[in-house]
């Protein structure tokens, strides 16, 4: 099994809402799959971990990389894993400002893997708390050279 995490930067010719619409779709697809998966949407950027079996995660990565709502794709880590962080779980959405309005405080990581979903997986819960913390995360404000960014 392998866990593969990426950014990416929602194209601005679509909306955070088109994203939700297709959700559905996307989790279906991951479960036909056997891949598990957490999205996390923060400022109109995004942070996916897909894990899965080594052919059906890079088959799925294939089709992120030529997706059109994705700009700016980063792998930030591709690695072999005995287990996986959230079982049984196609997709795991999350939009942290959402969260946050919700929550009436910032996000942590325990809002997001609230019953200790990445404790053994150290790495990826590293990636996923920068991303909170404003790591990883890409600004396009000509719409056209999206840089990667680390905020403190």
């Amino acid at each position: 099994m392998i866990r593969l995490i990426y950014s990416s930067a929602l194209n601005p010719a679509y909306s955070p809402q088109t994203l939700l619409g297709l959700l559905a779709g996307y989790r279906a697809r991951n479960e036909r799959m056997g891949i598990n998966s957490l999205l996390l949407l923060m400022n109109k950027d995004f942070l996916q971990m897909l894990e899965g079996e080594e052919a059906a995660v890079d088959e799925l990565y294939d089709f992120i990389q030529h997706d059109k709502h994705h700009l700016q794709l980063t792998l930030l880590s591709r690695e072999t894993v005995n287990q996986p962080s959230f079982a049984g779980q196609p997709l795991v959405f999350v939009d942290t400002e959402e969260l946050a309005r919700k929550l009436g405080h910032p996000v942590h990581l325990s809002n997001i893997a609230p019953h200790g979903e990445l404790d053994h997986a150290e790495r990826a819960k590293r990636f996923v708390q920068e991303f909170i913390n404003g790591k990883w995360h890409h600004h396009l404000a000509n719409g056209l050279n999206p840089q990667v960014v680390h905020r403190r």
